[in-house]
C-alpha cells in the first residue's frame, strides 16, 4: 500500500513544531538530523528554509500552519524510537502485551507501530509481532510474537547459463510443448535458461526435480501436489511446482473462432484466452505449493530487477517454507502431546468419578438390603409366633422352613456378613466411562 503523501513521521512533526515555535535554540544541539527533515517538509510545501551554516532558517507556509491546525493523527508514521520501544515492552510482557486502542486514529498508530517494529534493532531475530484484536468494538488489542522465518535464511547466488548444451528433460519438455509454454516465441530462449538454472541449482540444494514425464509416469505422493508447472522442486515436506510465464499487455485484439478452435489454431495456453496475447518480454516465475501463498509466490521482472536476480530468492522462499512446515509439524506433534495428557486427565477424573458413583450407589444398595432384610426378620418373628399354634408335625416343619429363610435372611445382611460392606468394582470399560468424560472421548485420546 502506498504511503499517504501527507504522512509525516514523528520526527518530522516534531521539527515541524520546533519550526512553528521560531526554532529556539537548545532543542537540537547535535548533529543535523533536524535540518534534513526540514527539508522534506519543504519538499511538501510545510516550510520555507533559507541560508546556509550559521545563515540557516527555517519558517512556516500556510500549509504547514493548516497542517498543524488539524493533524492527520493516523498519518503521523511513528519513529524507530517507538518501534522499538514497543518491542521492549513486549519482550517485557514475555511476549504477549495487552494495550488499549479504540477503533480510528488510535488503532491505525497502533497498527503502523507494529509493522514499523519489523525494522526494530532490539527485535527477537526469527520473531516479529503480530497485532491481534478482540472484536470490532473491543478496545483492548495484543500484541505478541510470533515466527518470522525471513530472518533466518539467507539467500544464496543461482548462476545463470548464458548458453546451455544441453537442457534438462523438463526444460526440454517445456520447449516442445507448445501448448504449455506461457511465454512468447522471442523469450523462449530466456525463459529456459530460467527453468535450466533453477534445475541445477536445485539438486546442489538438497531437492529432486521431476518434469512433466515423471509425473505422467503416475509418481505418487503423498504430499499436497500443486497443479500445473514447467518442473517440480520436491523438497522433504512437500511437492513445488515452479512455472515461467509472459505478464501480457492490456489491449488485445479478441481472437477469432478460427484462432481459437479452426484450422489457424494458437498454441493452448494462448488459445484458452479470449483476446490476442500482447508481449511484453516480461517474465515472472510463480511457485506454487502446499505452504506457498494460495495463487502462488511470484517472482517477476521490475524497473530495476530481472526474473534472474530473483532466483535466490525463490530458493530462499522454498528454505523458509521447510522451516515452517518443520515448525507446523512440530505444532502438532506438541498440540497432540497436549490432546493427549488432556485426555489422559480428564479419564482419571471420570474414572475417580465412576468409582465414587459406584460406591456410593453400593452403599444405597446395603442401605436399602438392611431396611428390606429388617423388614423380613420383622415378618419371620411374626410368623414363628403364629407357627407355635400349629399341630406338632405341622409346627416343626413350618419351624424348620422358617429356620432356613432366617439363616438366608442373616446371609444376606451386610451387617452380619461384614464382607459385604465394601463394594467390589470391576474395571470400568469406555462405556461406562463416557457419562463422565465431559465431552472428551472415552475410547482415544483424539
Amino acid at each position: 500500500m502506498a504511503k499517504n503523501p501527507n504522512a509525516l513521521t514523528a520526527p518530522q512533526v516534531a521539527v515541524l513544531r520546533w519550526i512553528e515555535n521560531g526554532c529556539p535554540d537548545g532543542v537540537y544541539t547535535e548533529g543535523w538530523e533536524h535540518r534534513i527533515a526540514a527539508r522534506a517538509l519543504e519538499r511538501r510545501g510545510l516550510v520555507s528554509i533559507a541560508g546556509r551554516g550559521p545563515t540557516w532558517k527555517a519558517t512556516m507556509t500556510k500549509a504547514g500552519r493548516a497542517w498543524l491546525a488539524a493533524p492527520p493523527t493516523s498519518d503521523v508514521f511513528p519513529s524507530a524510537d517507538e518501534a522499538a520501544d514497543l518491542v521492549a515492552r513486549v519482550i517485557a510482557a514475555d511476549g504477549s502485551l495487552t494495550i488499549e486502542a479504540a477503533q480510528g486514529d488510535e488503532l491505525t498508530a497502533l497498527e503502523r507501530l507494529v509493522r514499523a517494529s519489523l525494522h526494530a534493532a532490539n527485535r527477537p531475530r526469527g520473531k516479529k509481532l503480530e497485532l491481534q484484536t478482540h472484536g470490532y468494538y473491543q478496545p483492548k488489542r495484543t500484541v505478541r510474537f510470533v515466527r518470522h522465518f525471513d530472518d533466518l535464511v539467507e539467500p544464496r547466488p543461482v548462476p545463470i547459463l548464458e548458453h546451455v548444451g544441453k537442457y534438462h528433460p523438463a526444460v526440454k519438455a517445456f520447449l516442445s510443448e507448445k501448448d504449455w509454454q506461457y511465454v512468447s516465441k522471442e523469450h523462449l530462449s530466456r525463459a529456459a535458461r530460467i527453468l535450466e538454472a533453477v534445475a541445477r541449482e536445485a539438486p546442489l540444494r538438497g531437492l529432486q526435480v521431476l518434469g512433466p514425464s515423471d509425473r505422467k509416469a503416475g509418481t505418487k505422493r503423498d504430499a499436497y501436489t500443486p497443479q500445473g508447472g514447467h518442473l517440480w522442486l520436491i523438497p522433504d515436506h512437500g511437492d513445488y511446482a515452479v512455472e515461467v510465464r509472459e505478464i501480457p499487455a492490456t489491449g488485445g485484439a479478441p481472437l477469432a473462432y478460427e484462432d481459437r478452435y479452426g484450422a489457424r489454431r494458437r498454441p493452448g495456453w494462448i488459445a484458452a484466452r479470449q483476446t490476442e496475447f500482447v508481449s511484453t518480454g516480461r517474465l515472472e516465475l510463480v511457485l506454487r505449493g502446499p505452504i506457498a501463498p494460495y495463487d502462488g509466490q511470484r517472482f517477476r521482472d521490475a524497473k530495476t530487477s530481472r526474473v534472474e536476480d530473483k532466483l535466490p530468492a525463490l530458493f530462499a522462499a522454498l528454505e523458509k517454507y521447510g522451516l515452517e512446515a518443520a515448525a507446523r509439524a512440530e505444532d502438532a506433534r506438541r498440540a497432540k502431546v497436549e490432546r493427549e495428557r488432556q485426555w489422559q486427565v480428564a479419564r482419571d477424573r471420570a474414572v475417580q468419578e465412576y468409582i465414587a458413583q459406584a460406591r456410593w450407589r453400593h452403599f444405597e444398595r446395603l442401605v436399602a438390603r438392611h431396611r428390606e432384610l429388617t423388614a423380613h426378620r420383622a415378618f419371620l418373628n411374626d410368623a414363628e409366633r403364629a407357627a407355635a399354634h400349629l399341630g406338632d408335625e405341622t409346627r416343626v416343619t413350618t419351624a424348620e422352613y422358617l429356620a432356613a429363610m432366617r439363616a438366608l435372611v442373616d446371609s444376606r445382611d451386610p451387617l452380619t456378613s461384614p464382607e459385604l460392606l465394601l463394594p467390589k468394582i470391576a474395571d470400568p470399560s469406555p462405556d461406562d466411562l463416557q457419562p463422565f468424560m465431559r465431552g472428551w472421548n472415552s475410547y482415544h485420546a483424539g
